[in-house]
């Protein structure tokens, strides 16, 4: 027995040292050096951070060691603070296309009617009590839209209803009656069943639990991406990706920094390494046509929408 102590000790002396030499080897590096060692540290610690067996309470304090990173931090660009009280900072997303603009409790939609589709869907979250509303049971036609899109026409297409706006983020902050609005039909598109209730199930609880917990407010923006002939279920399309702007504003910094989210529409039920969907806003401007931010100046705008996270939140 003093033999396996003795070797478990020299072990844990030999791993601290390692530790302390690798420290201080961080401490003397130049910008680019800090940032790949803090990236094979985040690899290690991700390990059991995205594990799905690793308890909550294990999450969040990794997830404040991983907060005072320069990986994560990334940069925080100089803006005055959002309204709190919108769905999205410095204006919704903008475009040339003339979209309905669908105002709801929890959140907002910018819905063409021609196609007919929600192009945007945002909101807001917050800290707030978690209390669990039971799922609203059925789909609504909204009588805003012309469209009038009925939930008949999602029968045997093989995809989900998939919600862009998500209804657990808006019951947690918003209540009920603004969760039953989440359950419009101008905020569903045709969703793969994997996609609709694995990875991206995920990014939203990330959003919701984790980021709020570490940022306070957060600002998400969602919405599909079409092809130039996308599958059609009926005469709604259906989409070839996936992405998401999530942003939050720094007070220390008084700024604001984003990160954007680019998801192929496939059979995708779990999938660790979220860095590998990490685009820049920039991207997202290209594929939709749409202009995010566009209240902030454009040399702001293009500082924030032109770099691409080192890795996800």
């Amino acid at each position: 027995m003093s033999k396996i102590l003795k070797f478990l000790g020299w072990v844990l002396l030999l791993s601290l040292g390692l530790i302390l030499i690798i420290f201080g080897v961080y401490l003397f590096s130049d910008p680019p050096q800090k940032i790949a060692i803090e990236q094979w540290a985040i690899d290690v610690v991700d390990k059991v951070r995205e594990d799905q067996t690793t308890p909550d309470s294990v999450i969040r304090v990794l997830d404040q060691v991983v907060d005072k990173t320069v990986v994560i931090t990334g940069d925080v660009v100089s803006a005055p603070k959002p309204d709190a009280r919108a769905f999205a900072p410095y204006g919704e997303p903008a475009d040339h296309s003339g979209l309905k603009h669908l105002v709801n409790k929890g959140y907002s939609v910018g819905y063409d009617d021609t196609v007919p589709t929600a192009r945007w869907s945002s909101y807001r979250v917050f800290p707030y009590q978690d209390v669990h509303l039971p799922r609203p049971s059925s789909f609504y036609v909204d009588n805003r839209t012309s469209a009038k899109v009925s939930t008949d026409e999602y029968v045997r297409s093989g995809y989900d209803r998939g919600h862009l706006t998500p209804n657990y983020a808006i019951s947690v902050c918003y209540g009920a009656e603004a969760q039953k609005e989440t359950f419009f039909l101008s905020n569903i598109v045709p969703q793969l069943h994997a996609l609709n209730a694995g990875l991206w199930k995920d990014i939203e609880q990330r959003i919701v639990k984790r980021y709020v917990q570490r940022y306070g407010e957060v600002w998400v923006q969602v919405g599909p991406v079409y092809g130039a002939r996308p599958r059609m279920v009926g005469r709604i399309p259906v989409p070839d990706e996936f992405w998401m702007v999530i942003s939050e504003y720094d007070d220390e910094k008084k700024g604001i920094r984003a990160i954007a989210y680019l998801v192929p529409h496939e059979e995708k039920w779990r999938d660790p390494e979220l860095t590998r969907y990490v685009v820049s806003i920039r991207r997202i401007e290209t594929l939709t046509g749409l202009n995010f931010f566009p209240k902030l100046p454009q040399q702001t705008q293009d500082k924030l929408e032109t770099a691409v996270a080192p890795r996800a939140w």
